[in-house]
């Protein structure tokens, strides 16, 4: 019977990962994270993120009564009838587009196949080398819980590059995420001055306390396009582990931010260098590439790279203007009305 059960949650595009843990589960009748962890050798927060997922399916619920939670199966007969009548209702409307989908997504074993788990490192350094690659290929935004300010501190290069790439950067945090670090609004200023990053502060927490090696830590996300949820197991200030997935988990992080109360919303204003050029071609209206590096003393491709940033933004225009004996056209910048 298990059999049958299992090959309709493969059916309906679940991952290895969250049918083990039901298996588990329907075995068991319950568990808590930890006993999954150690019977089928995942990570925490692998093992967490899958729980919820499946929670949300309602294949299974939660005992809120009982410390560490315990996860409990639901009559097989109820829960797989409802998650039918919900994927019907859910698709019913777009019954073709859904066929279309499904047969371009079929696998050679007949089934869809969609990659959750991405990767996961004790390995600190790794992780951080994999971050960089990560965000270097972002396109649209990048959204921060609060994280330890080493961290930021680790990956601002690669923030600053996106930042000047275009991309949006959000960073959620509150109060009550740190209990040692007072001032982590003044001290994430200061570590994100070159990037301009949308600061929002909740009333709520922004980070999850889990059980990390028998110790009490915090679990806060790095968000990538909707795409990627890498989740930061650390305490205070250091990080003990990182786990990277691909897939919807991304989205329903960013949705719960959503709904947190917001107390503060701030924007860190562009880099010193950057309003130093706006300034100066304010001050001249129009100004040619030679004298604006003369007044800003900044030059080569520092000066470029700020200017084409500009550019792509949409807040100045560059006229090149051609001159009769030969030599190099020469440049001039205004801003845009």
């Amino acid at each position: 019977m298990i059999t049958k059960l299992i090959s309709f949650l493969y059916e309906m595009g679940f991952s290895d990962v969250q049918i083990n843990i039901y298996k588990y589960l329907l075995t068991h009748k319950y568990g808590t994270i930890n006993d999954i962890k150690n019977d089928l050798n995942y990570s925490y927060t692998q093992v967490y993120h899958n729980l919820l997922f499946l929670e949300e399916n309602e294949l299974i619920e939660t005992s809120n009564d009982s410390k560490p939670k315990i996860f409990i199966r639901k009559s097989p007969k109820i829960a797989l009838t409802a998650l039918i009548n919900h994927k019907y209702n859910s698709y019913k409307d777009d019954v073709i587009k859904l066929d279309e989908e499904l047969k371009t997504q079929e696998s050679k074993f007949g089934r869809c196949i969609r990659d959750i788990t991405f990767y996961h490192y004790s390995d600190i350094n790794l992780a951080i080398e994999n971050f960089y690659d990560l965000i270097e290929n972002t396109q649209k935004e990048i959204v921060l819980t609060a994280l330890p300010p080493t961290l930021l501190k680790k990956l601002e290069p690669s923030f600053y590059d996106s930042f000047m790439r275009g991309i949006k950067i959000q960073l959620f945090f509150s109060p009550l995420d740190f209990e040692i670090i007072s001032n982590y609004l003044e001290i994430i200023t200061d570590i994100l001055k070159r990037v301009r990053v949308e600061i929002i502060q909740t009333e709520q927490r922004t980070c999850q306390i889990i059980r990390y090696n028998d110790d009490i830590v915090n679990m806060g996300n790095i968000l990538l396009d909707e795409n990627y949820l890498n989740s930061i197991v650390f305490k205070e200030d250091d990080v003990f582990h990182i786990d990277g997935f691909k897939g919807p988990f991304a989205k329903q992080a960013k949705d719960y931010l959503a709904v947190l109360t917001v107390t503060k919303r701030l924007e860190i204003e562009y880099p010193e260098p950057i309003q130093k050029v706006l300034k100066i071609i304010k001050e001249n209206e129009s100004i040619k590439t030679r004298d604006l590096s003369r007044i800003s003393q900044i030059g080569g491709a520092k000066l470029r790279e700020i200017l084409n940033f500009l550019i792509h933004q949409g807040i100045l225009q560059e006229i090149v203007i051609k001159e009769d004996k030969a030599g190099r056209p020469k440049r001039e910048y205004s801003l845009i009305e």
